[in-house]
């Protein structure tokens, strides 16, 4: 069994809970998730079984929309709900006008520091070990990119929105800095994914309903369809030989291409009948591979699938 499936996490299980149950009723080890959601969350969690899990970089790297409640007036260690109080604000006078002001200012690119109860490493202990044992360490920030941010209902202290937001973003710091910078201090109180890449939360199927290795084999998700966000070129035999081997694909092994791209940006190699057979990054524009097509390198491999 060779692809993905998008399982509605329930609320307490951790990432690795939901792996282990899929481990155990499709009857095989080669199981891994795409990024891992907090056990308080809910939602998509895309799952990669066999061949698939080669793509799990790629999957990891799509955006993410999540549906967002935050509670202000308290600042916890963990920066969710689930975590220790550790300090209380009174609630300034909010309207709608404001907190759309406050939003606007974390829409686009920025530096995110994450938190200490998370996955990162430091040290090559993960950050959640260190903070078990009360041990704080300074933490690299990295860059996100909030694409946008909707406020969705207010019933103080609860505000609940909407954020489509880059790989790597934590919504619980989100939720701290917002707070802070609406001069009340919030916590993350309830976080639902709506949608991972292609994958939504309306095509996903409950964990309680894969029993069987029948149960999930009817639910998988082939590898090219999984990374159909991304654009696409097709190749026949001489592309395909090319790709086996490692070499960049030329303008001329093209025989079709699905979407604009830019120089830079992953794409994915395609044989005749559909099947992925490799991802690359792309060494010019797509204007210029229909243009310049020819002997020019255009795909260099990133991941040969074959």
């Amino acid at each position: 069994m060779d692809g993905v499936l998008n399982i509605n996490k329930p609320a307490g299980l951790t990432s690795h809970d939901v792996v282990d149950r899929i481990r155990r009723a499709a009857k095989m080890k080669k199981v891994g998730h795409t990024g891992t959601l907090d056990p308080m969350a809910t939602g998509v969690l895309p799952l990669c079984l066999g061949k698939a899990t080669k793509i799990v970089q790629f999957l990891i790297a799509q955006d993410k929309e999540y549906a967002v409640t935050m509670t202000l007036g308290i600042v916890t260690d963990s920066q969710d709900t689930t975590g220790q109080i550790v300090e209380e604000f009174p609630i300034p006078p909010l309207d709608e006008a404001k907190i759309q002001e406050v939003f606007q200012c974390y829409t686009g690119e920025s530096m995110q520091t994450p938190p200490m109860i998370s996955a990162k490493h430091h040290k090559g202990k993960r950050l959640y070990e260190l903070a078990r044992q009360g041990v704080e360490v300074e933490r690299e920030p990295c860059k996100i990119t909030i694409y946008d941010l909707t406020l969705l209902d207010m019933r103080l202290p609860e505000i609940e929105f909407r954020v489509i937001c880059s790989k790597g973003t934590y919504i619980r710091t989100l939720c701290h800095d917002l707070g802070e910078a609406l001069g009340s201090g919030a916590a993350m109180s309830g976080l639902v994914r709506v949608r991972c890449g292609v994958f939504h939360l309306d095509g996903a199927v409950d964990l309680d309903a894969l029993e069987s290795p029948d149960d999930v084999a009817k639910q998988l998700v082939g590898l090219n369809d999984a990374l159909g966000s991304m654009p696409s070129v097709s190749v026949g035999s001489e592309g395909k030989a090319s790709i086996h081997c490692g070499r960049s694909l030329t303008g001329g092994s093209i025989t079709r291409r699905n979407g604009d791209f830019d120089s830079g940006a992953l794409v994915r190699v395609t044989a005749r009948d559909g099947s992925l057979i490799g991802v690359g990054k792309a060494l010019m524009n797509s204007r210029q591979v229909d243009d310049l097509a020819g002997n020019l390198n255009v795909i260099q491999p990133v991941k040969v699938l074959l």
